[in-house]
């Protein structure tokens, strides 16, 4: 074998699936996911600085994401996020809106990052089950996605920049109907965005949270 010939791909934990081969759809930048915009180009520049190679680089932004944006439940605000430029602005979001950030952050790096999501059963309302939006970003260094959970860390959560196995908030129980969505978005779920941008406050959003991406 040539030391040219790049590394055989990992498989993503969980039999998540990419949902395109190629990288060039989980980089490009989006309304939601806009990382072109200069507050955020600017935010992963700095956030990156001085740092030496790709991984080095995601810690860092995974870091900024998980503790200084606030997951908006555990701090009780009414204000909805859901674009990336948005989330940093106004330094909150749910899972989802904080996803959306980390995903600008990498790609504004250089990094393929995309979207990923369990079905939970939804504590708020007995019955029902919601979805949780985390991400995964491609180190081409270690030939694999490697899946990141910056909802933030609380009582009950917690959660850290792991290669493998994969740090996630959250442990879907197949038993109680919970399951790992077996896909890795390259555009956040229309379910999701569509929520986010036409909610008209925190609560009404929590009556209504998906339970599926399609």
């Amino acid at each position: 074998m040539s030391d040219d010939t790049p590394p055989e791909r990992v498989p993503i934990p969980f039999g998540i699936v990419p949902e395109r081969p190629d990288f060039d759809r989980y980089l490009e930048d989006t309304i939601v996911i806009d990382w072109q915009t200069p507050a955020v180009f600017e935010k992963a520049k700095s956030l990156c600085e001085g740092r030496e190679n790709a991984e080095s680089a995601a810690r860092a932004l995974f870091a900024f994401v998980r503790d200084e944006i606030d997951h908006s439940i555990d701090v009780e605000t009414e204000t909805v996020t859901c674009n990336a430029s948005q989330v940093l602005e106004e330094g909150t979001g749910l899972c989802y809106a904080k996803s959306h950030l980390l995903v600008a952050l990498l790609r504004a790096r250089g990094l393929p990052a995309g979207f990923c999501y369990q079905r939970l059963r939804d504590a708020a309302s007995p019955g029902r089950y919601a979805l949780h939006g985390f991400i995964a970003v491609y180190l081409f260094a270690h030939a694999r996605w490697v899946l990141l959970d910056a909802r933030g860390d609380n009582d009950e959560v917690r959660t850290e920049f792991s290669i493998d196995p994969p740090s996630l908030a959250y442990t879907p129980d197949p038993e109680q109907g919970e399951e790992m969505i077996p896909v890795l978005l390259a555009r956040p779920a229309k379910r999701v965005v569509d929520l986010l941008d036409y909610a008209e406050s925190l609560g009404r959003i929590r009556n209504h949270l998906p339970d599926s991406v399609y």
